[in-house]
């Protein structure tokens, strides 16, 4: 009998070290906001210069998903490197408005060719009974660095005035991926000669049910994530209620240890279940945030949103991973980030009305009634997939 192949792969391994490097200079921008006042942009201006590079994310993916393969996309990955290294040295140099907007739309349209790319790339080395834990480990790698890159910048104390210098640094080691052209490439000739999918593979996914439930469960679900993201602290504070802030910390240690500690029973039971049952858990811990008066309960409610997100994130890619053609996995991939894109985009824009219009206990309720919108999707997809 051949022996099955594993998943820690040369080629799995490989690629995961070049997500958590990217990941790792996502995280750098967590200090931005202190480093454009540290230049003297003002705030509203500031916050349209940290959002353009998702929306330049937003508006290129979805143009690029179905153009890249497996034959080109290392191709892709040189190319996005070096848009994104002359970004983040162009973000370090520059002050005025204009040109930190280039800076920032730059970067975005590099790093989302890297990640497509990687994501086109890691979708070849999965073992088709290991998707749950593969797109685990996956997440998990992404999620780290957001965990320990501002700690390091508080035990470094890195000033804002130095901020331009780590962006220097930073450009440098987004040229490390343009080092994988030099290792050989371990396709198959008929991955090789692949053509893309392009617009009539990607129009023939989203002609597929399944696809769309759950490309829209990852929609909805992410705007509930951003949302609380970005509002939950405004709350907090409204409530009187001290250190909101380790709300995201204790939910982050949730959805690392489900990921690191969990990750087996993923392939074991199935994936749309324990999907079904991670986003009702979420939606229950965003109906009772209202009813918090406490740091106790917030916390509380943050280990289960933890657990929540820790289980429904990297289960809705690997369903996404089961449920597609081989030739359409990395592009499938792709258009699940592309919800997650829009998923930031939405989920503060929509929430920012909703509190104005109605206050936090209506933002919440919409959330969890958006996340049981996303569960029915979850349970549509296992229902398509089984007829």
């Amino acid at each position: 009998m051949p022996e099955r192949p594993g998943l820690f792969s040369l080629g799995f391994l490989a690629i995961n070290l070049q997500f958590a490097l990217v990941t790792a200079i996502a995280a750098l921008f967590f200090a931005f906001s202190g480093y454009l006042a540290h230049l003297g942009v003002a705030p509203a201006t500031a916050g349209f210069i940290i959002s353009a590079d998702s929306l330049a994310a937003l508006v290129i993916q979805p143009v690029i998903a179905p153009l890249v393969h497996p034959g080109v996309s290392r191709r892709w990955l040189a190319g996005g490197s070096l848009i994104l290294a002359a970004a983040l040295f162009m973000a370090g140099q520059v002050t005025s408005v204009p040109l930190l907007v280039t800076a920032r739309l730059l970067q975005g349209a590099g790093f989302i060719c890297v990640v497509s790319a990687l994501v086109t790339m890691i979708v070849q080395c999965i073992p088709p009974d290991m998707s749950g834990r593969a797109f685990g480990w996956v997440s998990l790698i992404r999620l780290v660095p957001y965990a320990v890159i501002p700690p390091l910048f508080d035990l470094m104390k890195i000033a804002p005035s130095s901020f331009g210098k780590v962006l220097a640094l930073a450009g440098v080691a987004a040229l490390v991926p343009i080092l994988a052209l030099a290792l050989p490439q371990s396709l198959t000739a008929e991955q090789a000669a692949a053509p893309a999918p392009g617009l009539s593979g990607m129009l023939d996914s989203l002609r597929s049910p399944s696809v769309i439930m759950l490309l829209l469960s990852s929609l909805l679900l992410f705007c509930g994530y951003s949302a609380v993201f970005f509002y939950l602290k405004q709350f907090g504070i409204g409530r009187g209620i001290a250190n909101v802030s380790l709300f995201f910390t204790i939910a982050t240690v949730a959805m690392i240890l489900v990921r690191l500690c969990g990750g087996w029973f993923f392939d074991r039971y199935s994936k749309i279940i324990l999907c079904v049952m991670g986003l009702f858990a979420t939606a229950v811990c965003y109906a009772l945030l209202p009813a918090c008066a406490s740091g106790r309960g917030l916390f509380i409610l943050a280990g289960i949103a933890g657990l929540g997100w820790g289980v429904a994130m990297p289960l809705q890619a690997a369903v996404m991973f089961d449920i597609s053609s081989p030739r359409t996995r990395g592009m499938n991939q792709n258009l699940l980030i592309v919800m997650m894109q829009a998923g930031f985009f939405l989920g503060p824009l929509l929430g920012g009305w909703m509190i104005s219009l109605s206050g936090y206990t209506a933002l919440f309720a919409s959330l969890a009634a958006l996340t049981v919108a996303a569960v029915l999707m979850m349970a549509g997809v296992g229902r398509t997939v089984k007829k």
